[in-house]
């Protein structure tokens, strides 16, 4: 994806384009009202995502300790450490170093800022005017480490060159950054001089911040061109506390993918294909800075969701599609047999005999016939109750069985009843009269839920106000009993 690279320097303002191939230098703009008005032309005929690198003297580094809060208290104490030491600028970002193994656990957070915001303001409404998705503000130090990623030192000083800004020295404590100065070089003195000069005076420095801590090695690394490194081998020499090495740019170049021809130690090439292939998610960009950003992501983020729905819309067709093939060759077989019938139909009708009865006395017929068939139930239609409830009876055993029509038990049906003679036998009647005719009543009731009407013919035993017990032992004894049920069919 193409990408426009802007590097900010102390004199001057570039613009690169990036193709994945390789950078091309755009344009160079003057810090003027005529090179903004440039810039701005420029930008009206660019809409790719934009990234600022700057490498300028304005930056400022605060290694400070904080306690270890969660959410919104953290928040609020960072922006309380922005007041404090970078309330002019907005452009400013903390870093949480590492975590404190002892005591209370604070927090180690280095707190960086450009402190000029007039050095880059311009540029930056020129941006926002022309709407570019400004992805953020970034300067050298922030994307360095990568270049550290197979170096194993604690302590490490890495020096570095761009020929637009000078000579910048950053010091890395476990490959996170704490502190870096940029050492302007004037037109006669060369990078050798600056090198020779200034790394003793960053070592005193760091020696006044304790780092590294006593007794501990500082491990020098300079990014320089192999012709370079002949002459910087001459002239600098390891101490007890401070080690040189050099590392071969057009090496880094090449490990890193950038493949911008090395001609010199100028490192702007190098960084600025980090920038462009491995942007830290850390910048000085605020969320106004980067709103267009936002937008262009957003649009691929849509694009993208479109594309899904439309991958999955012709799936779903096609496995509509396939299924409809389906559901096709599994009717032909159903119309088929549907005409076979229909045919069979047909000739079914063409036999029928013809009769001259209208149809209107056919439709009599056939009601008066229903009717018919209610005058006569099949028996087990009438005997299915008796026969269920008689199931759950287990000591009345069925004697005789008649039933006959009667239409003088038939009210509120229209229809004829069905009057059931049940003559049956009690077992162990004569054990327990009182139980006996109990079971006896219950059985009765169990009919009556099922729908008959009964009533009782004969009695084991006659306890009426008008019987005698006397002579009824014998009978009683064999528990004979006979019902009267009265079935009626449903009107």
């Amino acid at each position: 994806m193409a990408r426009t690279l802007l590097f900010l320097s102390a004199e001057n303002f570039q613009a690169y384009l990036w193709n994945g191939k390789g950078l091309t230098l755009a344009h160079e703009f003057s810090n003027d009202a005529d090179g903004r008005e440039q810039f701005s032309a420029f930008l009206e005929k660019q809409r790719n995502p934009t990234f600022l690198l700057v490498d300028i003297i304005e930056e400022d580094f605060h290694l400070e300790t904080i306690p270890h809060l969660l959410g919104p208290s953290r928040t609020a104490l960072i922006e309380r450490k922005f007041e404090q030491y970078y309330r002019s600028t907005p452009f400013r970002q903390a870093t949480l170093l590492k975590r404190q193994a002892e005591g209370r656990r604070d927090d180690e957070y280095l707190f960086s800022a450009l402190t000029n915001p007039q050095r880059i303001t311009p540029w930056l409404e020129a941006l926002l005017a022309n709407h570019i998705p400004l992805a953020g503000i970034f300067s050298i130090p922030n994307i360095s480490a990568p270049l550290l990623k197979d170096i194993q030192s604690e302590h490490i000083l890495l020096l570095t060159w761009e020929r637009d800004a000078g000579l910048r020295q950053t010091y890395f404590h476990n490959k996170r950054l704490h502190f870096s100065r940029l050492i302007p070089i004037n037109e006669n003195g060369t990078l050798i001089d600056a090198v020779i000069s200034e790394t003793p005076r960053t070592q005193q420095y760091l020696k006044s911040l304790s780092l590294p801590p006593p007794g501990e090695m500082l491990e020098v690394y300079i990014l320089c061109h192999a012709n370079e490194i002949a002459q910087l081998n001459t002239q600098l020499f390891s101490s007890g506390d401070m080690h040189y090495t050099y590392l071969d740019i057009t090496e880094f170049a090449r490990q890193h993918k950038c493949k911008q021809e090395m001609l010199d130690s100028d490192s702007t090439p190098l960084f600025l294909n980090l920038l462009a292939t491995k942007p830290p998610s850390a910048h000085y960009a605020s969320s106004h800075h980067t709103h267009f950003h936002m937008l262009w992501q957003l649009r691929f983020v849509l694009f993208g969701l479109a594309i899904v729905i439309l991958l999955l819309g012709l799936l779903w067709s096609g496995m509509a599609f396939w299924q409809s093939q389906q559901f096709t060759s599994e009717t032909d077989p159903l119309k088929q047999q549907t005409a076979r019938l229909q045919g069979q139909t047909q000739a079914i009708q063409y036999n029928f005999a013809n009769t001259s009865v209208p149809a209107a006395d056919m439709k009599t017929a056939v009601l008066l016939t229903r009717n018919l068939n209610q005058y006569s139930r099949p028996p087990q239609e009438i005997l299915y109750e008796l026969s269920a409830v008689l199931e759950s009876f287990p000591r009345i055993t069925l004697h005789e069985l008649s039933w006959q029509a009667s239409p003088a038990d038939a009210p509120p049906s229209p229809y004829p009843a069905q009057v059931i003679n049940f003559d049956g036998i009690l077992s162990g009647f004569g054990s327990d009269h009182r139980d006996a005719l109990a079971y006896l009543e219950k059985f009765e009731q169990a009919l009556m839920q099922h729908g008959y009407t009964v009533s009782a013919t004969a009695l084991p035993l006659d306890i009426s106000p008008k019987g005698s017990i006397s002579g009824q032992s014998a009978e009683a004894s064999q528990g004979q009993f006979t019902l009267k049920i009265i079935w009626r069919t449903a009107s």
